[in-house]
């Protein structure tokens, strides 16, 4: 009897030991193991504590930023199956980067090395822009980090730690921290502090940058403006209706808000000046998001999702769900992920806006490689999607992971806890980022090609070339419909209205006499003074 009792309370006691080993793996420090990262093809590249003073209790934002005007180079040289890396940031004999020249050099000596001995072997260039993530905690401690090997730049702490933080946001040259009603401008390449001032009205969300302009939303019904050019900082005003609660987003040549009144706004970035308001249904409330080469999409409370044209502000497409939509959609490569309320994600074409698949139960997305989806579950596991049909690989509990970031720009997954862990997952072998712009600008390339070969050489309806967009007023706050160049009714240079040189109505230069064109086939004959009429054929 004794030993029929030991065997069951034996096997009991060795599962419950196996299972608290696992979950520990998983869940005691938030942080994803090797070993479970490589069941999903998965490895972990880098992960960090961020720096926080003693009295912060969370991460407050983060904000990653993909270089435009910075990248390192790197130099693959294959011999077989053997590859060796060669970087401009690697150190020579005396310490100093060796540079992209240089790292050409060493990389073209070593191919001819192993050519030399009889293998065979290619040099392979890649250039990766600098990606960077600004991180800032609830007490205002910030840095900034190398999101692609997790070199902290540096770190530092501004403003009173008593007040609140808005949020952080940075670009090439700045990193812009706003805390209580203060703003602060910090130099990427050391973290001095080189400008503060005083915000003019509160804040509503973190703000946005765009080389030395800042765009600082407001909770009184506004996006104020400031230029690092002027000393004074008095902020020029982009007027809205409604407190703009959420963080704007930058276009190519504009930048676009919501607010809490429901209404959507596009202004211009080289001159703060309105463009339009987007006439929409019902209200948006959730974040604006952008995709190059020119596209907004705004998720509607009533369930509508629309697409609208940069410059001209005309709807390209208009999708209706059916559910609530309060989250900010997410565009990666030549698709849009619609996150509702009861959180079913709809991934949407952004050539026409059709549905390509549902999935339920999803809370959130993460990242996106060359074929994968990387959402977060309804419970908060990380779930494995397959990027074409929405089919699910695998799905894991991510333990204490209360933290993920949202990256549509390449496809790292960035995630971790509110207390400071930050870790980055890549894909096996993903050695480079893939960066999404890239991919954008590749399919709407295809996207074109595959309609010019659609349509047919003769027809003649086909334009004879693509129309260039109007241009935008400058003032026209409400200018979603923008009045072409050759308007009829547009102000002359004379003070009055005065019509176009080929309008058939136009008064002459005699005095005000009506003069008609001269093939105007009811014009009256030369003894009137006019111009003879053509020959009737039905007159006697």
């Amino acid at each position: 009897m004794r030993k029929m009792y030991a065997h069951p309370l034996l096997a009991l006691l060795v599962l419950l030991t196996l299972s608290s080993v696992c979950l520990g793996q998983l869940s005691s420090t938030g942080l994803i193991t090797n070993n479970t990262a490589r069941n999903l093809g998965l490895e972990r590249s880098w992960y960090m504590q961020a720096a926080k003073n003693p009295f912060a209790s969370k991460i407050a934002d983060v904000y990653i930023h993909v270089s435009s005007t910075e990248a390192d180079w790197s130099f693959e040289v294959t011999d077989g199956e053997q590859s060796y890396f060669i970087q401009d940031k690697d150190l020579d004999n005396f310490g100093r980067p060796l540079g992209r020249e240089e790292a050409r050099k060493r990389a073209t000596e070593q191919s001819a090395l192993i050519r030399q001995n009889g293998g065979e072997s290619e040099i392979t260039e890649r250039t990766v822009p600098k990606i960077y993530m600004a991180v800032v905690s609830d007490r205002g401690d910030v840095q900034l980090v190398n999101a692609e090997t997790g070199q902290i730049y540096w770190t530092t702490q501004v403003g009173d730690p008593r007040h609140p933080t808005s949020g952080v946001c940075t670009n090439d040259d700045y990193t812009i921290v706003i805390t209580g009603i203060s703003i602060f401008v910090l130099r990427n390449t050391d973290g001095a502090v080189l400008e503060s001032r005083k915000l003019q009205a509160l804040p509503g969300a973190g703000p946005v940058s765009l080389g030395k302009r800042i765009f600082v939303p407001s909770v009184e019904n506004r996006v104020e403006v400031y230029n690092l050019d002027r000393f004074t900082w008095k902020p020029e005003l982009l007027s809205s209706t409604g407190r703009v609660l959420s963080q704007p987003v930058l276009g190519q040549r504009s930048i676009a808000w919501s607010t809490d009144r429901g209404n959507v706004y596009v202004a211009g970035t080289a001159k703060a000046s309105m463009w339009y308001r987007v006439n929409t249904l019902g209200k948006v409330i959730a974040p604006i998001a952008y995709q190059a080469p020119g596209r907004y999409v705004a998720n509607c409370v009533d369930g509508f999702v629309y697409c609208v044209d940069e410059l001209t502000g005309d709807m390209v497409w208009r999708q209706r769900l059916g559910e609530v939509l309060t989250n900010e959609p997410v565009l990666v490569k030549n698709r849009a992920y619609i996150v509702s309320r009861d959180k079913t994600c709809y991934c949407l074409d952004m050539q026409n806006g059709n549905i390509i698949w549902t999935q339920p139960n999803l809370q959130r997305i993460v990242a996106a490689s060359s074929s994968r989806l990387y959402t977060l579950d309804r419970l908060g596991n990380l779930m494995v999607l397959n990027l074409e049909t929405g089919g699910r690989f695998k799905t894991i509990a991510a333990g204490k992971v209360d933290f993920v970031v949202s990256n549509p720009l390449t496809d790292r997954i960035y995630m971790g806890t509110r207390k400071g862990l930050i870790q980055c997952v890549r894909e096996i072998n993903q050695n480079y980022p893939l960066l999404h712009v890239d991919e954008t600008a590749l399919a709407v390339a295809e996207d074109q090609q595959e309609e010019a070969n659609a349509q047919p050489a003769n027809d003649p309806m086909a334009p004879a070339s693509k129309p260039e967009p109007p241009a935008v007023p400058a003032n026209n706050p409400f200018g979603g419909n923008k009045p072409p160049a050759n308007n009829p009714f547009a102000p002359g240079n004379n003070g009055g209205n005065a019509p176009p040189a080929n309008n058939p109505f136009a008064p002459g230069n005699d005095g005000g006499a009506k003069n008609p064109p001269a093939n105007n086939p009811f014009a009256p004959g030369n003894n009137g003074g006019g111009n003879a009429a053509p020959k009737n054929p039905f007159q006697n």
